[in-house]
């Protein structure tokens, strides 16, 4: 790597307002049981032994006192039960009926497209418990380094890609076939607000405390796409692709920030999705380091033959322990293809961090 030739380039760069917002709905469904009891009709056993005889049916003679047998049904055509006269039941003369006037004038007129519409309008309780278990849900905790470690669970959302915003800070992450996605975020404010947003207004925010803020700097470089940019982190005069060289390939680890040794680079975002948001976060133990030291950081990036003479755009985020923020944005022309494989430094997107100072 030393024959790769790195040329600097002065960066004209402006500030820009960070800032997402969006309205998450949500339905409530009720819905109500009716039900009932069948009761069976009372059976009265008859103690007197009941006489039955064979007896032909002759039309246009009644059998008086018989009734169809309840033996079976073959033998209800022909049989009839003869009952001695103490036997019978006495006869109960039928209540008289009384027919109620009606006045059709007085009757409420039914308005039936109201009821049709009103009907149409009740919500389904299926339906409804359906749309509210496909709401999206976010946790986060605090793990380690001021790090979030949170989870997206979308069940409607399968192996689906959805945008992470956290300050400013944005990248694409996916769903897995279960609709689970577990990430860590590194928090850029002592209350992390976090959210996920999916297609068509779905999603879903995390707010979580981060108390141990104030011990870290953080930097951000993020981009859309394959753009060949990553940062770099120099620390205590570093060259590059040294150990101290911080950046991609040399990412360092959370115990080394933790342990107060250095710094950590942590990569987000899917590169594996077409056109996605990707961003690269350092974490540097400001108020943890035993000694001084300097920071050196730089946005580099790759002269390729997929970038060489179009476009690149990039943002660069910087936010100290006092919490104090400054975003600056990155638009310039590649260098033409004969160039490809060089490097350019794309200088003044981040403050250097001298530690001595503080």
């Amino acid at each position: 790597m030393a024959q790769i030739k790195k040329i600097g380039m002065a960066v004209g760069t402006f500030s820009v307002a960070l800032g997402i917002g969006f309205i998450m709905q949500n339905g409530d469904a009720l819905a109500s049981r009716f039900g009932g009891e069948d009761t069976d009709a009372p059976f009265v056993k008859n103690e007197t032994p009941i006489a039955v005889a064979q007896a032909g049916l002759t039309a246009g003679t009644e059998q008086h006192g018989a009734s169809p047998s309840l033996l079976t049904p073959d033998l209800a055509a022909n049989v009839a039960v003869v009952l001695p006269e103490a036997a019978r039941a006495p006869e109960t003369p039928p209540a008289p009926v009384q027919l109620a006037s009606v006045d059709p004038e007085a009757l409420p007129e039914i308005d039936l497209p109201a009821l049709a519409a009103l009907d149409a309008a009740i919500p389904d309780a299926t339906e409804q418990s359906a749309e509210i278990d496909c709401v999206p849900i976010m946790t986060g905790r605090l793990g380690p380094a001021a790090i979030l470690e949170v989870n997206v669970a979308a069940p409607c959302h399968t192996d689906t890609a959805f945008t992470i915003h956290h300050q400013g800070m944005m990248f694409t992450a996916t769903t897995d076939k279960t609709g689970n996605s577990d990430l860590t975020v590194p928090a850029l404010a002592e209350t992390a607000v976090v959210i996920a947003a999916f297609e068509h207004g779905d999603g879903a925010v995390a707010t979580i405390a981060v108390p141990e803020f104030a011990n870290y700097d953080r930097a951000v470089l993020q981009w859309q796409g394959d753009t060949a940019v990553m940062l770099s982190a120099y620390e205590n005069g570093a060259n590059f692709e040294s150990d101290n060289h911080i950046f991609l390939e040399n990412p360092g680890s959370r115990a080394r920030v933790e342990s107060g040794e250095g710094g950590y680079l942590l990569s987000l975002g899917d590169r594996n999705i077409e056109n996605a948001l990707i961003a690269e976060v350092y974490t540097y133990p400001t108020t943890m380091m035993t000694v001084g030291g300097n920071v050196t950081l730089v946005a580099e990036a790759e002269i390729t033959a997929d970038n060489c003479g179009h476009e690149l755009n990039a943002q660069s985020i910087q936010i100290d322990p006092t919490g104090d923020r400054s975003a600056l944005d990155l638009t310039m022309v590649m260098p033409d293809c004969d160039a490809v494989g060089d490097f350019l430094i794309l200088q003044n997107m981040f403050q250097d961090l001298t530690l001595a100072s503080r």
